[in-house]
């Protein structure tokens, strides 16, 4: 397996930047620098330590020195690739550039945690801030004007800055969704309790009113109708599986009842609690 030397692959100072356009792929190889990878069009698959990702345009993909790496695909596609040299942190440099590479590989260590690569993917408004990014750094050092790895380097923090607050509001969604489902779970759970804006969102650690439209952003429904919803489902499936009473049913799914769940089955359903039963 073939290793890239940092003096093999970075001739200026210590970031390489490059794009490039082809069909071909790449055989497994290990590297001595930091690469990240940006894709601008077309579909690759990318091998990193053994675990495949399939990539399109607004995908990141970061390794860290002495990751495993191969990538192949069937298509045209372009990329650019940053290399960045590590060993600048270990220059005795006060300068601003300095100072940004320390910052750049705190927050690049940070993204890789335990697992020392990883994708991001962007799409939308978000895409294209980060292009902007990219093709600003590219140009800087194609040009090589005066001082142009510190701007670079600035555009670099820049870059991986904005990777880890992806990551971080993907950790924040899902920590969300954790909530959602939990609530979720938690209604189905309690049809015959009092489920009121309230309580829930109580539960939730919310204001009710913010609870309240937040909770309409998720379902497309409000929590009165969701509820209805959830214990009219409940009711269906205990007429169709039991011999259970009208009244019972309708108190153990939270009717308040037998009118209030016959006024839900002629609302929703356009037929009586009834007419569902003698389908069993």
């Amino acid at each position: 397996m073939r290793t890239y030397t940092i003096d093999e692959c970075i001739k200026y100072g210590n970031i390489h930047l490059s794009k490039s356009t082809l069909t071909d792929k790449e055989p497994i190889h290990t590297h001595e620098f930091i690469e990240i990878v940006y894709v601008l069009s077309g579909k690759m698959t990318q091998i990193i330590d053994g675990k495949s990702y399939q990539v399109k345009r607004g995908d990141v993909l970061f390794m860290n020195t002495q990751c495993t790496h191969s990538f192949d695909s069937d298509t045209d596609y372009s990329y650019i690739n940053i290399l960045f040299s590590p060993r600048i942190v270990q220059e005795e440099d006060s300068s601003a550039y300095g100072i940004f590479s320390f910052m750049f590989l705190s927050t690049f260590n940070e993204l890789c945690g335990d697992t020392n690569f990883g994708k991001i993917s962007f799409s939308g408004k978000e895409r294209d801030d980060i292009e902007k990014v990219v093709f600003s750094m590219l140009q800087e050092y194609e040009e090589k004007l005066s001082s142009w790895e510190n701007v670079v380097g600035n555009y670099l923090n820049v870059f991986i800055t904005k990777m880890l607050r992806k990551v971080q509001l993907g950790i924040a969604d899902e920590e969300i969704d954790g909530m959602w489902s939990s609530l979720s779970e938690y209604i189905e759970n309690n049809l015959d309790s009092k489920l009121s804006l309230s309580l829930l969102a109580q539960k939730c650690f919310y204001n009710p009113s913010y609870f309240s439209r937040l909770f309409k952003e998720k379902f497309g429904m409000t929590l009165s109708e969701y509820v209805t919803r959830k214990r009219l489902g409940h009711a269906i499936t205990l007429l169709k599986e039991s011999d259970l009473s009208i009244e019972e049913i309708s108190a153990r799914c939270g009717f308040s009842d037998r009118s209030s769940l016959y006024h839900c089955f002629s609302r929703y359903l356009n037929a009586s609690p009834n007419s569902y039963r003698n389908k069993k």
